[in-house]
C-alpha cells in the first residue's frame, strides 16, 4: 500500500483567526477518537490541546477592545434618534392640522424604505444613516416638512452621533487590524504542536493503521486542504513538495 501523505500545509502563514480556527475544529474531530490513538499520537493531542487552548485565550484578550463600550453607546444614542423621528412623524400622520399632517405624511415616504434599520449589524446600519442623512440634507421639501414637526434637531443630532460611531468603529476595526498584524506570541508554539500532532498522525496511519486511525487521517486531511485553499499554501515561503512530511 502507497504511503499516506496528509495534504501539504502551512500553518504558519495563515492569520491568527484562521490558524486558531483550524487547530480548534481539529481538535474536536480528535478527542472522539482519542481511545484508539497510540501513546505518542495520544500525547502529541495533548500537548496541542494545551496550546491552543493558550492561543485562543490570547486571541480572545487581545480582540477585547476598551472601545466597544463606547461604541455600543455612541450607537444606542443613534437608534434613539432615528426612532423619535419615526415616532413624532407617525404621530402626525393622522393629524387635524393639515400642514403637520402633510408633513408628516412627506417624512414617512421618505423613512419608510429605511424603517427597519435599528434591526440590522451596526457596521450595516451606521452605513444606512449616513444615506439617511445625506438624502435628507440635499432635499428642501424634506427639511421644511421636518421644521413644522420638530424633528429637525433629531436629524441633525442622528448626523452628529451617527459620525461618532463612526469613527469610533473604524478606531475598533485599525485596532483589531493591528493587532491581526501583529499576530501571537502564541501562534508559533501552537503551530509547532499542531504539526507534530499532524506527523504523529500521518505515522501511525501508515505504520498502526486501524479503521478509526484511518478515519481520523481523512477528516484531518479535508481539513488540511481547505485550509490549504485560504492561505496555508506556502506562498509565503518556498511551497514543500507534495509529497513532503506533514507540516
Amino acid at each position: 500500500m502507497a504511503d499516506l501523505r496528509l495534504k501539504s500545509l502551512t500553518a504558519a502563514n495563515l492569520p491568527v483567526n484562521q490558524a486558531h480556527s483550524l487547530f480548534q475544529t481539529s481538535i474536536e474531530v480528535s478527542v472522539p477518537l482519542k481511545s484508539f490513538l497510540g501513546t505518542v499520537e495520544k500525547a502529541a493531542l495533548e500537548k496541542f490541546i494545551i496550546d491552543n487552548d493558550n492561543f485562543g485565550i490570547q486571541i480572545n484578550k487581545n480582540h477585547k477592545s476598551p472601545l466597544t463600550d463606547s461604541l455600543n453607546l455612541s450607537d444606542k444614542k443613534s437608534v434613539g434618534f432615528w426612532r423619535e423621528i419615526k415616532n413624532v412623524s407617525g404621530s402626525f400622520i393622522n393629524s387635524s392640522d393639515p400642514l403637520k399632517k402633510e408633513s408628516a405624511t412627506t417624512i414617512d415616504m421618505f423613512i419608510k424604505p429605511y424603517r427597519e434599520t435599528e434591526d440590522l449589524p451596526l457596521n450595516s446600519r451606521t452605513d444606512v444613516f449616513t444615506e439617511i442623512v445625506e438624502k435628507y440634507k440635499a432635499n428642501p421639501a424634506l427639511n421644511a416638512a421636518a421644521g413644522k414637526l420638530g424633528i429637525d434637531s433629531s436629524f441633525a443630532m442622528l448626523e452628529t452621533q451617527n459620525n461618532e460611531s463612526n469613527t469610533i468603529y473604524k478606531s475598533r476595526n485599525d485596532e483589531y487590524a493591528a493587532h491581526e498584524a501583529s499576530g501571537s506570541s502564541l501562534k508559533p508554539i501552537a503551530v509547532a504542536s499542531y504539526n507534530r500532532y499532524c506527523t504523529a498522525i500521518e505515522q501511525a496511519a501508515n505504520l498502526t493503521p486501524s479503521p478509526e486511525i484511518l478515519s481520523l487521517f481523512h477528516k484531518l486531511d479535508e481539513l488540511r486542504k481547505k485550509y490549504h485553499a485560504l492561505g496555508g499554501n506556502g506562498k509565503a515561503t518556498p511551497p514543500p513538495p507534495d509529497d513532503a512530511p506533514a507540516k
